[in-house]
């Protein structure tokens, strides 16, 4: 997770800067402009991948930080639309990794800029949480690396048991390779040791992908209504800004995410009616005790899939340990006393 942990880190040090620079009075235009200017190309001399072969059409490489704030700069420069500008560059993400990552953190930087322009609201405030919301995303990735280091290391190991008893009762002079490969049992014993060892592979790796979070910066919705409703826009609009930014240019945030940023809004607009309480300071603390939450969730995730790991060990591995190199073992003493086995 460390990669997408700095990926997460490049989009929030580009909104950081663009903060600092906004709120020194320089104009959106220039500002991009001198991030541009700035931002390192590394990424030039890496080749692109193919999609169809050696001899098929070559597809888009990732987008980088630096292509995408140049994409902006060159936008802005001619007065367009600068966050259409991000999300057609990172359109082309792939469907994991520290890629996609960058692109989600990418396309939830430029609803937060469409926000900010659409309503007339400072960019630079709306841009200095959206890199502190990052920030604390790129943290908890970051902590949920080092906390599935070891279950992850665990599970390599463990699942090399099979093959190393395998090589094991070769080296004690047993023939269990031609048990294996010769025989009707061996056959049976390759076939479900191999399948065993498949499957808790795939179940070791759905565990630690479902301990991962599953939103990037939570509480996100409630924040832009907020930033919409400080530059004098009513609520149905701030609301309306919010989600069609959303809708446009964070396309793929999940169903379940988009309803609970959307029912905690509902909770604390009603909460301001019947209080007569600041709304903007309301939804600005409703998106805190999202992404509170979801720390705490992250973290409780982090802690419990090091014990859920025991399950696929003990179900698929110990037996296909006993199928791989116990079972070949116990065939070949058996074959040596006049058995056979086919």
């Amino acid at each position: 997770m460390s990669g997408v942990a700095g990926a997460l880190d490049e989009v929030a040090a580009v909104a950081q800067r663009l903060a600092v620079l906004l709120a020194a009075g320089v104009t959106p235009e220039r500002s991009w402009g001198f991030l541009s200017s700035s931002e390192p190309r590394e990424h030039a001399a890496e080749p692109a991948p193919r999609a169809g072969g050696a001899g098929g059409p070559r597809s888009e490489p990732p987008r980088q930080s630096a292509d995408i704030v140049a994409a902006a700069a060159a936008t802005a420069a001619r007065a367009g639309d600068v966050a259409a500008a991000i999300t057609a560059e990172c359109a082309q993400a792939p469907p994991f990794g520290a890629a996609r990552h960058r692109a989600v953190a990418w396309g939830l930087l430029a609803a937060t800029w469409a926000v900010a322009m659409s309503s007339g609201a400072p960019p630079a405030a709306a841009l200095q949480g959206f890199a502190t919301g990052i920030r604390r995303a790129a943290a908890l990735h970051r902590e949920l690396g080092v906390a599935f280091a070891g279950p992850r290391a665990t599970a390599r190991l463990v699942g090399l048991l099979p093959l190393v008893a395998l090589g094991f009762g070769a080296l004690l002079g047993f023939d269990t390779v031609h048990v294996l490969t010769a025989t009707p049992v061996g056959w049976a014993c390759l076939g479900g040791g191999l399948a065993l060892m498949a499957g808790s592979r795939r179940w070791s790796g759905r565990l630690l992908a479902a301990a991962e979070p599953r939103e990037l910066v939570p509480g996100l919705l409630p924040e832009l209504v907020a930033v919409a409703m400080q530059s004098g826009a009513p609520v149905s609009r701030a609301r309306a800004l919010a989600a069609s930014a959303l809708a446009e240019h964070a396309p793929f945030l999940t169903g379940e995410a988009i309803e609970a940023d959307e029912e905690a809004v509902e909770v604390v607009l009603d909460l301001a009616a019947r209080a007569g309480a600041p709304t903007v300071g309301l939804l600005l603390a409703e998106a805190e005790r999202r992404r509170a939450d979801a720390d705490a969730a992250g973290r409780a995730a982090a802690a419990s899939v090091a014990v859920r790991l025991v399950v696929p060990l003990a179900v698929c591995v110990l037996p296909a340990f006993m199928l791989l190199g116990v079972v070949p073992v116990l065939v070949a003493l058996l074959s040596g006393t006049g058995i056979r086995f086919g």
